[in-house]
């Protein structure tokens, strides 16, 4: 396979593809103290994750999410209305991590003010593009560290609106919590839109080249995958995933793929009782993706064969007692090149969303990349659409190919799991 001249072909050499024992893969190590809580659950995730970005402010450590409303679009003054009038239900999008490194904490930020998170991106009409673009907007550090942009959707009845926060202040799970409360279209939202800084207006502009991240989506009906569910007893999970798999059998050179492919999925620690807006609180499965298999359905039970049981409690108590030297040793490994070839999260919001009236139509999400993985691919669930996009350095364009290859799959996975 070629890519750009300046990099090598792609290949999957020199990744580790043999099961390993390490924390965040949910098969943890023990750990020699309790040194890390804080008295905060979660809190050294953070940190390790705020210190990581640091580090490598290269990587891509923004996570979020694309809405296409259909109406006109909004003031920005009226989002930050929004937003304030339902502080209540996100605590976290008024609060700063920031302190010294290692000894971060979760804070109250000084003088909050809403409509600074608040931008306008002109210019751009077509949608996909568009996503692209927002995924590329920095993140400030000097306030909490999200934003929400208001864009074109290529239509006069239809805008794009994205949220992002930077990964050391929510995992995707705790995205998805706070889209599903700051836009639930079952609560009526405020009447009057607030003042808005026309400075921040032109602060909201394309990075430099070399920082950007390509974007490349494939959007199918839920029902695709869940027939296929039903008629394998596999969940949707493992069905993205199987279609992965597929999509990376045709993708990698033929000599690449006589062995399984490993990448990191993601899954949800957090429990009932926990904050669910704020921080990371995850597991990273390693996955052998079984890109060696000539069958689909061959493919997708194997991937069941290994997701039969993920290690929450386990995970967790480790997490939550491990020193900080062992959380960054861990987390490094998790996110060499080495471990894995890509991340893989599955994401769903299931609550009716709207702005001012304005329904949320579709959706779709903005991959972190982190590391020293080649890509990081999210499938996002949104009333009756799954959008499936992946992301990679500007670079490595090939990597475009793989939407159109997983909904490929798909259509073969249906054909395999047919009653």
């Amino acid at each position: 396979m070629t890519v750009n001249s300046d990099t090598k072909p792609v290949t999957t050499q020199g990744v580790n593809r043999v099961p390993t024992t390490r924390a965040l893969a949910g098969d943890p190590v023990q750990s020699a103290g309790a040194g890390s809580r804080a008295g905060e659950l979660g809190l050294a995730q953070d940190r390790v994750m705020l210190e990581w970005a640091r580090e490598r402010p290269d990587d891509g450590f923004v996570i979020g999410v694309v809405l296409r409303l259909r109406g006109q679009r909004p003031a920005p003054g009226h989002l930050a209305a929004l937003v304030t009038a339902r502080l209540e239900q996100v605590p976290v999008l008024a609060e700063h991590l920031d302190g010294p490194v290692r000894e971060e904490r979760w804070r109250p930020a000084d003088g909050f003010d809403a409509a600074s998170h608040v931008h306008v991106l002109d210019g751009v009409t077509d949608p996909l593009r568009g996503a692209e673009v927002l995924a590329n907007q920095p993140l400030r550090d000097d306030r909490p560290r999200w934003g929400l942009w208001l864009a074109d959707a290529g239509r006069d009845d239809a805008y794009l609106l994205a949220y992002r926060a930077h990964h050391a202040a929510q995992d995707g799970a705790a995205v998805a919590h706070t889209i599903s409360r700051l836009f639930d279209a079952r609560v009526p939202g405020p009447a009057c839109a607030e003042s808005f800084k026309a400075a921040d207006r032109q602060w909201a502009t394309a990075p430099p080249r070399k920082q950007s991240r390509l974007l490349a989506t494939a959007d199918v009906p839920v029902e695709a995958l869940r027939s296929i569910s039903r008629a394998s007893g596999a969940s949707l999970n493992d069905i993205y995933l199987a279609a992965l798999a597929g999509a990376l059998r045709a993708w990698l050179p033929r000599a690449e793929r006589d062995q399984p492919v490993p990448v990191r999925v993601p899954f949800n620690l957090r429990l009932r009782q926990d904050r669910q807006d704020r921080g990371n609180r995850c597991g990273l499965m390693r996955i052998l993706l079984p890109v060696e298999e000539r069958g689909a359905g061959r493919r997708l039970a194997r991937i069941v064969e290994q997701t039969g049981n993920w290690p929450r409690d386990r995970t967790r108590k480790v997490m939550d007692n491990m020193p900080h030297h062992l959380f960054w040793k861990n987390f490094s490994i998790s996110l060499s090149p080495e471990d894995a070839l890509g991340s893989a999260t599955l994401l769903g919001v299931h609550t009716p969303l709207a702005v001012g009236g304005a329904p949320v139509t579709a959706g779709l999400a903005l991959p972190p990349l982190l590391g020293g993985h080649l890509f990081s691919s999210v499938l996002f669930l949104y009333g009756t659409r799954a959008a499936f996009s992946v992301t990679a350095r500007a670079r490595h364009q090939h990597v475009c190919d793989l939407p159109h290859l997983w909904e490929r799959e798909l259509a073969e996975l249906a054909t395999a799991t047919r009653p």
